[in-house]
């Protein structure tokens, strides 16, 4: 392999086959790196002479990694006289680069991917979504194998607290954390060491991004419009998105049986948890919008506050701003509230309080119906009561003014009395007086006589007819 050595700031740095020149290596300073198999050498003129009489004047052939060119080589072949270097001291070459680079841990920010929490340690990626434009492929992630080792773990969950630890370390959150930079020579793979992390970083970035989308829904008016819509007097038919199998699933419909609930509910299986929930949750509220749904319940059990930001997800709001039915959102969590539970209609603690309260709809919606009924026979009967006074005080009226009338007529009906007593004949015909006819017409005089004539005459029992034989003094 050969004896090497490159100048990296204030530091010699000799690699290679050193075993049979460690002693004048160490008279010069020099110290063994165990990670890197290299000797580093405080930089001076003395020590630089010696190695490069111990290396026959051999640098580090970085600068030959980049082969020479011809002009008459357009294809970019190796000048004929660059012989090149071994894979092996590439690497080492790189290694060596990267120790120098980076003497010490430094800060690092990166999102978590592919978190495996092992006895051993924990394992992760940290990664960075590549930019839109830029010169690399737009799509896909650049990332970096990283790991916690238990002794680094210990350290930060004694700095941080455990709760805060479990709170960031999971998948897709965007975390800052102190690395020492690595390099496996074995497999030419860059590596980190987490040595600590800062939580105010993570917790700045998710409240960052969640002011950010809420001022944009707010822009738009999208806070609100599920808020405005009207709460069902009977929710008959209920949609509910949770994860199957889950304690929040089985909770919420043992509620409402237990609430004796009249209606159905339709149930759509949903991820509540990871970064799935962008997608299935919102796929999930357009299904049951299909189904024609009176009111839509979004439901989990409890879990840590870093759970939730799951559902600050842009699609999930979306989602819940353009649901045609009121959304009532039962997170599960008593502290912090997450952007779906700010833009839904109703928020509720938890997945039996948000079926209690649909249960309730029908009990409140009875007892107003029942408050209805009383009042609206109240009224009947308030109504029933005054007309029965305005008849009472009619009938007075129009039997006062049917006396008013009758009285008037009294001395005209006394008048008429009299007067047909005095028609009356009966008193006559007793006292032997008769009355004459003649086809109806009285006969007061002989001259209307002639003999032969009939005439009616009326006595006091009873009429006869007679027949005029003669009339005196005609």
């Amino acid at each position: 392999m050969g004896l090497h050595f490159t100048v990296r700031e204030e530091l010699i740095i000799v690699y290679g086959d050193t075993y049979r020149h460690r002693d004048t290596i160490k008279a010069l300073g020099g110290r063994f790196d165990k990670v890197f198999k290299t000797w580093q050498i405080p930089l001076s003129q003395e020590a630089l002479e010696k190695v490069q009489g111990l290396t026959g004047g051999a640098t580090a052939p970085v600068a030959a990694t980049k082969p020479a060119t011809s002009p008459n080589r357009p294809g970019g072949e190796p000048a004929k006289n660059d012989a090149g270097i071994p894979v092996r001291e590439l690497v080492t070459a790189v290694a060596q680069s990267i120790a120098t680079g980076f003497p010490g841990p430094v800060w690092v920010i990166g999102e978590i991917e592919n978190l495996a929490i092992r006895p051993q340690g924990i394992f992760l990626n940290l990664a960075e979504t590549k930019e839109q434009g830029s010169r690399e492929n737009s799509t896909g992630s650049i990332s970096v194998k990283a790991t916690i080792w238990p002794n680094g773990l210990e350290y930060m969950a004694q700095m941080h607290g455990e709760e805060t630890l479990r709170q960031i370390m999971q998948d897709g959150m965007k975390v800052r954390c102190l690395c020492r930079v690595g390099f496996y020579r074995d497999r030419a793979q860059l590596s980190l060491t987490i040595e600590n992390i800062d939580p105010l970083f993570t917790r700045g970035a998710l409240a960052l991004a969640r002011e950010t989308l809420l001022k944009e829904l707010r822009s738009k008016g999208l806070d609100r419009i599920n808020k405005q819509l009207q709460m069902p007097l009977f929710p008959f038919h209920v949609g509910l998105v949770s994860s199957e199998g889950s304690r929040a699933e089985s909770d919420f419909l043992h509620q409402m049986e237990s609430g004796l609930f009249p209606g159905k509910v339709s149930f759509m299986h949903a991820a509540t948890q990871g970064d799935k929930v962008p997608v299935e949750v919102p796929a999930a509220i357009r299904h049951l919008a299909e189904l024609g749904c009176d009111v839509l319940v979004i439901t989990r059990g409890g879990g840590s506050a870093a759970d939730l930001r799951w559902f600050d997800a842009p699609e999930v709001a979306y989602a819940i701003a353009g649901c045609p039915m009121p959304v009532i959102a039962a997170i599960g969590h008593h502290d912090d509230t997450c952007i779906a539970e700010e833009i839904c209609h109703l928020r509720q603690k938890t997945p039996t309080a948000a079926a209690q309260f649909l249960v309730d709809c029908f009990a409140a919606a009875r007892n107003r119906i029942d408050t209805a009924g009383t009042g609206l026979r109240n009224a009947i009967d308030r109504m029933a009561e005054v007309q029965m006074q305005w008849f009472e005080v009619l009938a007075g009226r129009l039997q006062t003014a049917a006396m008013r009338v009758i009285s008037g007529h009294g001395s005209e009906l006394s008048s008429l009395e009299m007067r047909l007593a005095a028609l009356d004949p009966k008193p006559w015909l007793e006292r032997g007086w008769t009355r004459l006819s003649v086809n109806g017409e009285t006969i007061d005089s002989v001259t209307k006589l002639r003999k032969g004539m009939h005439v009616h005459a009326r006595l006091k029992d009873g009429p006869v007819q007679l027949i005029v034989e003669s009339i005196d003094g005609i």
